[in-house]
C-alpha cells in the first residue's frame, strides 16, 4: 500500500514529469521512508551523537577526546532526517538538471545515476545514525564503499527502479562519495578504476555534470534561511555549480523577517505570483521565503509595485491561478459583517477594504444571506414597539414576515454606515418604496435602545402592498435598490471618499519586513514602537494583545477577533480602571483571513479549544514537497483516535501502520471541495491547520493534537509546533532545533514522563509510549462511542507509577483474555518499561517467578484466575502473614511449607514433576521440593526484600498489581511454550 507521502507526490507532481523520477517514486521512495525516516541528516540529540561517537571510536574526531565536543557541535543544528535531506536535494537537483544547456542535458542513464548517487551521498549519517560500532569507510577505502552502497542498494529497492543498477555500482558509489567538492572527497578516477571494474559512464559527465547537479541539491537543502544566496557562502557555492554547468541563472529571493499565518503565506504566494512575472523560477521554499533562478540581468524589482501587487493578491486574489481573496469571502457575507439582537454589523476593516459604492451594491447579497431567522422574523416584535392603531397593526402584519426584516435592515444599515444624518437619503428611500404619502420621514427615525423600529413599519408596509413577492423577487428587488442607490449616491456626492489605514499598515509592514533581492528593506524602528507603545499605555488606548503594542491599535470588535471578547483583557496601565483590549490592523486581517479560509465563526473558535498545529519545513521544501504538504494540510481530516489505534496495533506496533490510516477526507476531495477547486500555486511556507474538540476539558482538546504533532514528522519529515497560541511561536524552523514542541499541552502529556520539546530520535519512542496510553485507555477505560479522554489523566497516571499497571487497567476489561489480547497487552508492557530500567527490572522479575512456578505447576490458561496464580498468591499471603521476627530462613521454609500442602491437594496432572514417569517417585518429589524453595526464595529475596526493601505495607499496596502481572506473564509464556512445541513439531515432520 502507498505510504502517505508517496501517495501525496503522485497526486501532486505535474502530469510531465519524467517517467524515470515517477519510477523513483513508486519502487525506492517507501523504502528510503522506512530507512531513512529516523535517521538524522542533521541535528538530533547530542547524548545520542556522543553514545554512536564513543562506540565507534570518534572516527569522525580523530580522536576520542574529541567526541564530546563533536556531540555538541552537531546537536545545536537544527533537526532535518535523512529521509527529506536527500529527498529534497534529490528534486532540486532534477528541477535544475531541466535548466541545462542542450548539448549538456542528461541521458537515461546519468538520469538514473543521479537519483541513485543523491541518495547514497551521506551513506555515512545513515551507519552513524544505526549505532553500529564499526565507523563508516573513508575516502580512500573504494572496496568498503561499493559493499555499503550495494547493501543499501538492496535495502532500498534499487533493483526494481533500475534492474541494471550494479552495472553501475561503480559509477554510483562514485558519485556518493563525491558528491561535495571537499577535503574529504576521492574524486581522482583511477582510484576506482582497476582490472575488476571500470567506468561504464565518460568519467568527464560524471564530473563535470552529476558532481555539480548533485552538490547543488545538496548544499541547497542545508540551508535554513532563503538570504543565505546572499550573504552567506553557501549563496556563492550555489551559484559557482550554476555557473560551471552554464545555467545563465542568477540565484535570487525573498524573506519576510515576520510570521503571522495566513496573512504571511499570503504575503509569499502574492510574492512569488509577482516573481513569476519577472521571470523568476522558484526553486526551494522556507518557512520565511523562497530561492529563484532569475536572469543574469534582471532588472530590480520596484517595492511599490510589489505592494501593489500584494495588496491586490490579498484582497482580489488571483483568478488565473484560483486563488480566491478576501473580497469574495466579505461579499458572501462569510466575513466582515455580524448579526446580533440589534441588526448586522460591518467590520472596520470592511468599510477600509471597499468603496462605499461598491459596499452598498454587495450589501444585498450580505442580507440576503445573514437575514435568515425566516421562522421567527424580528419585524412583528419591532412593530409592537410603535403606537399604531388596531388597523394599521393588522394590515402591517400581513407583511411583517422575512421579507421585511431583509428590506429593513439593508436600508438600515447603509443609514448608519454612509447616511447618516442624511435628509435626501430618507427621502430617497420613502419615494423608491412610493411611501411618501403613508409614512412621514419623522416616522422613520423612531428608535430606542440604538435599534431603529421605524423603518421596519416601512418594510413591513411595502410588504403589505406586494404581498405576491416570493422570496427570490425580493432578492433581486433588493439588488435593484443597493444598485439604484449606489448610483443616486455617487451622482449626488453623498458619499465620503475612501481612506484605509488597513491599507497604509499593510504597506508599511511590507516595507519594514519584506527583503526582495535588489531593494533595501526598512528597518525596523525600535524608537517608534516603544513610543507608539508609552503613549498607548499613557493614553489609555488600544494595544494589540496579540502583538503587544508593536503596530497601532483599534479596539476589538466580535466581528473580526476568533476569541471570545474577555480574552487577552490584561493589558492596560497599573490601576487603569477601563479594560481595553486592542488589535492591530494586521492582526484584524490576519483574524478575518481564518475566518474566511477556515469558515470559523467570529467569536465561537475559542468554544471549541483549538489547538494549532504550525508546520514548519525541515529547513526548506523543493517546490514538489511544499505542493504535497499543502494538499494533506487542506485535505486532514479530524483524526479518529480508535482507528488510529487499530492500525497501529494491527501493524505489530510500529509507526508504518500509521501510513494506512485515511488521513485526508477522500469524499469531500472527489466531491470537489478539494482538487481541482483550490489553487495549486498558493503553497504552505508555514502550514497552518487546528483541531478542536467537542469535549470540555484540556485533555479533550489535546489528546489528538499531541498524535498529530508526532506523528506528521515521522511520516513527512516536517517539524511541528502546537499550541493553543493562535500567534507562532516561531517564525521560522531555525529558530528551535527540535523536530517537535508541545506548548502547554494537557498533564497526561506531563505524566508520560516525555519532553515537550523532542528531537528526531526522541520521536518513535514518545509516539509508541503515547499510543500505548491511548490504546489501554480506549479498550479498558472507555464507553464506546464516548472515549472518556476526561480521564485519560487518571490512566497515564498509573501506567507512570508501576508497569504492572498495564495488567490491571487490562483486568478491568471483565473479560477473560485472549490470545490476541495476551500478546497485545505484554507487548504494551514491554513498550512501556524502555528506556526505564526499575520498570525493566520489575517486569523480568515478574516473569522470572512465574517461570520458576511453571516448573512445578501449571494449568491450562482457560482457568480461573485462582487457580493460575495459586503459587504466588501462597507465598505473598505467607509474607504477609508470617510475624515479623520471624528471620529470612524460617520464613522461606514456612512458605514453602504451605506451598507443598497446597499443591497436594491439587490434582497430579497440575505439578509437571510428578508426571515424570521417566525417574522414580522420591526423585520426582525431591525435584518438586528444590524448585518449590527456589520459587519462595525468589520470592522473598528479590521481590519483599530487594525490590519493595521488606516493607509489608509496600507489598500489599501492590499485592493485585502483582497477581495481575503474573496472570498475564503465565498466560504469555503458556502461549510461547505452545507455539515453540508447533514450530519444533513442524520441524520434525519436515
Amino acid at each position: 500500500m502507498p505510504t502517505l507521502l508517496q501517495t501525496l507526490l503522485i497526486e501532486t507532481l505535474p502530469s510531465d514529469t519524467d517517467p524515470i523520477f515517477h519510477s523513483f517514486i513508486n519502487t525506492v521512495l517507501p523504502a528510503m521512508e522506512r530507512e531513512f525516516g529516523l535517521i538524522p541528516a542533521l541535528g538530533s540529540s547530542e547524548i545520542a551523537h556522543y553514545q554512536t561517537l564513543v562506540k565507534q571510536g570518534d572516527a569522525y574526531g580523530g580522536k576520542l577526546r574529541y567526541a564530546r565536543e563533536n556531540a555538541q557541535r552537531w546537536a545545536a543544528k537544527a533537526d532535518q532526517s535523512l529521509l527529506v535531506h536527500v529527498l529534497n536535494g534529490l528534486l532540486t537537483a532534477w528541477n535544475l538538471s531541466t535548466h541545462l544547456p542542450q548539448h549538456l542535458q542528461l541521458q537515461e542513464v546519468e538520469k538514473r545515476l543521479l537519483c541513485l548517487g543523491l541518495t547514497l551521498h551521506d551513506y555515512n549519517k545513515y551507519v552513524r545514525g544505526q549505532g553500529e560500532a564499526q565507523p563508516p569507510p573513508k575516502a580512500h577505502e573504494i572496496e568498503p564503499i561499493l559493499n555499503l552502497c550495494r547493501e543499501l542498494g538492496e535495502k532500498l529497492n534499487f533493483q526494481e527502479f533500475w534492474q541494471q543498477w550494479q552495472e553501475y555500482l561503480l559509477e554510483i558509489a562514485f558519485l556518493a562519495q563525491n558528491t561535495q567538492f571537499s577535503i574529504d572527497s576521492n574524486p581522482i578516477i583511477s582510484n576506482w578504476e582497476n582490472d575488476e571494474g571500470e567506468f561504464t559512464v565518460d568519467d568527464r559527465r560524471l564530473n563535470d555534470i552529476l558532481r555539480h547537479l548533485l552538490a547543488f541539491g545538496d548544499v541547497a537543502v542545508h540551508m535554513g534561511d532563503p538570504a543565505d544566496v546572499a550573504i552567506t557562502t553557501k549563496g556563492d557555492r550555489l551559484q559557482d555549480h550554476l555557473d560551471w554547468l552554464t545555467i545563465p541563472k542568477k540565484l535570487v529571493y525573498h524573506r519576510l523577517r515576520d510570521c503571522r499565518g495566513l496573512i504571511s503565506n499570503q504575503i509569499h504566494n502574492a510574492v512569488v505570483s509577482f516573481a513569476r512575472q519577472l521571470d523568476w523560477e522558484p526553486i526551494l521554499y522556507f518557512a520565511q521565503g523562497a530561492v529563484y533562478l532569475a536572469p543574469k540581468n534582471h532588472d530590480a524589482p520596484d517595492l511599490a509595485d510589489i505592494q501593489t501587487a500584494v495588496w491586490k493578491n490579498l484582497i482580489e486574489g488571483d483568478a488565473e491561478n484560483n486563488q480566491k481573496g478576501l473580497a469574495d469571502y466579505f461579499k458572501s457575507g462569510d466575513v466582515g459583517f455580524v448579526r446580533d439582537g440589534k441588526g448586522l454589523k460591518v467590520a472596520p476593516q470592511t468599510l477600509e477594504l471597499f468603496t462605499p459604492a461598491d459596499l452598498i451594491r454587495l450589501l444585498p447579497d450580505v442580507v440576503q444571506i445573514k437575514v435568515a431567522n425566516v421562522k421567527v422574523p424580528a419585524t412583528p416584535k419591532r412593530l409592537e414597539k410603535l403606537t399604531l392603531t388596531d388597523a394599521e397593526q393588522k394590515f402591517l402584519l400581513e407583511g411583517a414576515d422575512i421579507r421585511a426584516d431583509r428590506l429593513a435592515e439593508l436600508i438600515i444599515l447603509a443609514q448608519r454606515e454612509f447616511f447618516e444624518g442624511c435628509q435626501e437619503y430618507i427621502n430617497w428611500i420613502l419615494t423608491t418604496l412610493e411611501l411618501q404619502n403613508q409614512i412621514s420621514p419623522e416616522q422613520t427615525q423612531v428608535q430606542s435602545g440604538g435599534v431603529n423600529y421605524g423603518w421596519y413599519q416601512a418594510a413591513a408596509y411595502y410588504i403589505a402592498t406586494h404581498t405576491t413577492l416570493d422570496l427570490e423577487q425580493v432578492s433581486n428587488f433588493l439588488k435593484d435598490l443597493g444598485d439604484r442607490l449606489a448610483t443616486w449616491a455617487e451622482q449626488n456626492n453623498l458619499l465620503k471618499g475612501i481612506t484605509s489605514p488597513t491599507h497604509e499598515a499593510f504597506v508599511n509592514y511590507l516595507a519594514q519586513y519584506l527583503e526582495v533581492s535588489g531593494f533595501c528593506h526598512q528597518p525596523t524602528d525600535f524608537e517608534n514602537q516603544l513610543a507608539a507603545y508609552s503613549e498607548a499605555k499613557v493614553n489609555n488606548q488600544p494595544i494589540c494583545s496579540l502583538s503587544s503594542g508593536e503596530s497601532d491599535a483599534e479596539d476589538q470588535l466580535d466581528t473580526v477577533v476568533l476569541f471570545k471578547p474577555q480574552q487577552y483583557s490584561n493589558k492596560n496601565s497599573l490601576g487603569g480602571g477601563r479594560i481595553k483590549r486592542g488589535i492591530s490592523k494586521i492582526w484584524s486581517l490576519e483574524m478575518l483571513l481564518r475566518q474566511a479560509f477556515w469558515a470559523v465563526p467570529s467569536g465561537k473558535l475559542e468554544e471549541q479549544q483549538p489547538v494549532f498545529l504550525y508546520i514548519f519545513p525541515a529547513y526548506v521544501y523543493s517546490p514538489q514537497i511544499a505542493v504535497a504538504v499543502r494538499r494533506l494540510v487542506k485535505e486532514l481530516k479530524r483524526v479518529n483516535l480508535w482507528e488510529v489505534c487499530r492500525q497501529w496495533r494491527d501493524a505489530g506496533m510500529n509507526y508504518n501502520g500509521l501510513q494506512n490510516l485515511p488521513w485526508r477526507d477522500e469524499d469531500e476531495a472527489e466531491m470537489g471541495r478539494y482538487g481541482d477547486s483550490y489553487s495549486t500555486k498558493d503553497l504552505p511556507f508555514l502550514a497552518i491547520t487546528y483541531t478542536t474538540t467537542r469535549g470540555k476539558t484540556t485533555t479533550d482538546a489535546w489528546v489528538a493534537p499531541a498524535f498529530l504533532a508526532l506523528a506528521l514528522p515521522i511520516l513527512l519529515g516536517v517539524k511541528v509546533v502546537a499550541t493553543s497560541s493562535p500567534d507562532p511561536l516561531y517564525a521560522s524552523d531555525q529558530e528551535f532545533a527540535d523536530s517537535v514542541i508541545l506548548d502547554g499541552p494537557a498533564g497526561f502529556w506531563n505524566l508520560l514522563g516525555v519532553n515537550p520539546c523532542l528531537r528526531l530520535q526522541d520521536l518513535a519512542p514518545a509516539l509508541e509510549r503515547l499510543l500505548v496510553s491511548y490504546s489501554l485507555h480506549l479498550e479498558c477505560r472507555s464507553s464506546p462511542p464516548d472515549a472518556r479522554w476526561q480521564a485519560l489523566n487518571g490512566t497515564v497516571r498509573d501506567l507512570a507509577t508501576d508497569v504492572l499497571n498495564v495488567f490491571a487497567i487490562a483486568n478491568e476489561a471483565k473479560r477473560e483474555p485472549g490470545k490476541e489480547d495476551v500478546k497485545r497487552i505484554w507487548n504494551y508492557a514491554q513498550i512501556w518499561v524502555k528506556g526505564n530500567v526499575n520498570m525493566q527490572e520489575k517486569l523480568k522479575l515478574i516473569e522470572r517467578l512465574v517461570t520458576e512456578y511453571r516448573q512445578f505447576y501449571q494449568v491450562k490458561v482457560n482457568e480461573s484466575s485462582h487457580a493460575v496464580l495459586l503459587p504466588i498468591s501462597k507465598a505473598l499471603e505467607m509474607i504477609l502473614t508470617v510475624p515479623e521476627q520471624i528471620d529470612r530462613e524460617d520464613l522461606i521454609l514456612q512458605a514453602a511449607g504451605q506451598l507443598k500442602d497446597a499443591l497436594e491437594r491439587q490434582e497430579v496432572y497440575k505439578r509437571p514433576y510428578l508426571l515424570d514417569k521417566s525417574v522414580d517417585f522420591s526423585t520426582r518429589q525431591a525435584q518438586e521440593l528444590m524448585a518449590i524453595h527456589a520459587f519462595i526464595s525468589t520470592c522473598v529475596d528479590e521481590l519483599f526484600l530487594g525490590l519493595y526493601k521488606g516493607d509489608r505495607a509496600l507489598l500489599q499496596e501492590n499485592r493485585n498489581r502483582i497477581k495481575s502481572g503474573a496472570e498475564f506473564a503465565y498466560r504469555w509464556l503458556a502461549l510461547q511454550e505452545k507455539q515453540s512445541e508447533k514450530t519444533q513439531l513442524s520441524g520434525e515432520v519436515a
